[in-house]
């Protein structure tokens, strides 16, 4: 096994996760390097602070990319021009495919490159989220075929992210780390490195544990903000503040641990995840209703949030479409990410409703939509009195909150942002 006094860490894929660790290495000490294929991403963590496409990131990119520019991380676009490293982790996309099932393609890739590369006693991390059984039979595979003995010459594991994009309180030096290996000197390895870079290391007895607590923990998630989006579909039938009921059950010092409504789960992770969890059931012929309703009732949420804004519409005299304003398609507040937004689906099935949409989100200026790019226009009181609704979908810190103070047009509101800005056209129900 390496020593991790001073060692060079080399980064596969530089999203979110990917910047993150190479943050938190560099921060260690190490010698880091990262390393993407995608040649977009590259260009804009290349970019110049006020070029356009460092615009593109303006919060999300802007640690990583003073560190490129300073040296002190280097960025590469390819495994193989990367520099010979002590450790190596894997931080590739694990998306749905155009069927909604796993795609760990990336993964097999990362593993594949690195395979014929990769030197003695190195040290070899999948962060990648999958489901159980991925790292011993789609990452371990390549390094045994190119004549690697795991614990011996090779040290393999697994670690799951639990990076939360925009938090200050938990980071990924303050969050417990869960880590694995393949052999009990695998676990050795990846536990003397994470005790490196994070505060608190927790290690598992398998890889295929650390692979089920990562699944399972966002699942679980997914199944408590689904309820949420239940009970205040419920309550707003009743004419009952769903906000206030969630509040009372806080103060509740033991035996609920709920989550606000909103307009459903997005980002890579909770949707996903669950997805993965739901597919590892099927392929054993395991039957899981509650997880199935969940990830059912999340996919529906958003037409959910829409029929509201037609119904707020059903009475707008308008001369031509109805027009729609929505504050935030990012997935959550203060990030710029739209991976699996419900603010997308929301505008796409208001779009197929004939329903003129604009929107506005300071983190995210430009999204892709099936006519061609929307771009984020400014919202002052003035621009939000022209619209027929106003939906408040993202509660970002930076949105100015008081152009909606006095807003003539009904206000769907799926965040609680009423009492913030003191708000007199707005509701749990729309």
């Amino acid at each position: 096994m390496p020593s991790t006094e001073v060692i060079t860490v080399n980064v596969v894929g530089v999203g979110y996760v990917g910047a993150e660790i190479c943050l938190a290495a560099m921060s260690a000490g190490h010698r880091v390097a990262a390393i993407d294929n995608d040649v977009r991403r590259i260009a804009d963590l290349r970019a110049p602070r006020d070029d356009l496409r460092a615009r593109r990131h303006p919060d999300e990119w802007a640690d990583i990319r003073r560190a490129i520019a300073d040296g002190a991380v280097e960025l590469y676009d390819s495994i193989e021009a990367a520099p010979t490293a002590e450790l190596w982790i894997v931080a590739v996309p694990t998306p749905l495919d155009a069927d909604g099932r796993p795609d760990t393609s990336d993964i097999d890739k990362a593993a594949r490159a690195i395979a014929a590369v990769v030197t003695r006693n190195a040290v070899v991390v999948l962060e990648s989220t999958s489901y159980p059984g991925t790292t011993e039979n789609i990452f371990l595979p390549p390094f045994l075929e190119a004549g690697w003995t795991p614990g011996i010459d090779l040290f393999v594991g697994f670690s799951p992210e639990r990076i939360d994009p925009g938090r200050r309180d938990w980071t990924m030096k303050t969050t417990p780390k869960l880590v694995s290996g393949c052999t009990d000197e695998c676990l050795k390895a990846v536990t003397e490195f994470y005790r490196t870079i994070v505060d608190t290391v927790w290690p598992m007895s398998s890889t295929g544990a650390a692979e089920m607590a990562k699944v399972y923990e966002n699942s679980w998630r997914l199944i408590n903000i689904a309820f949420a989006n239940e009970n205040e579909t419920l309550c707003v039938s009743l004419g009952l503040d769903p906000w206030e009921v969630s509040a009372a059950c806080r103060t509740k010092p033991f035996g609920y641990h709920g989550l606000d409504p909103g307009p459903g789960a997005g980002g890579h992770c909770i949707p996903v995840d669950a997805t993965y969890l739901a597919h590892l059931a099927s392929s054993r012929h395991l039957e899981t209703p509650v997880l199935d309703s969940a990830i059912a009732a999340n996919n529906a949420r958003p037409s959910v949030i829409a029929r509201r804004i037609r119904q707020r519409l059903a009475g707008a005299a308008t001369d031509g479409p109805a027009r729609v304003l929505l504050i935030g398609v990012a997935y959550k507040a203060n990030v710029g990410d739209t991976r699996e937004s419900p603010a997308l689906a929301i505008l796409r099935t208001l779009t197929e409703s004939g329903i003129d949409v604009d929107y506005h989100d300071p983190h995210v200026p430009v999204v892709r939509t099936a006519s061609g790019p929307l771009r984020s226009v400014p919202l002052t009181a003035a621009t939000a009195a022209a619209y027929d609704c106003v939906a408040v979908v993202t509660a970002h810190d930076a949105v100015d909150w008081a152009a909606l103070r006095n807003c003539p047009a009904p206000i769907v509101d799926t965040r609680n942002v009423a009492t913030a800005i003191g708000a007199t056209v707005i509701g749990a129900a729309g």
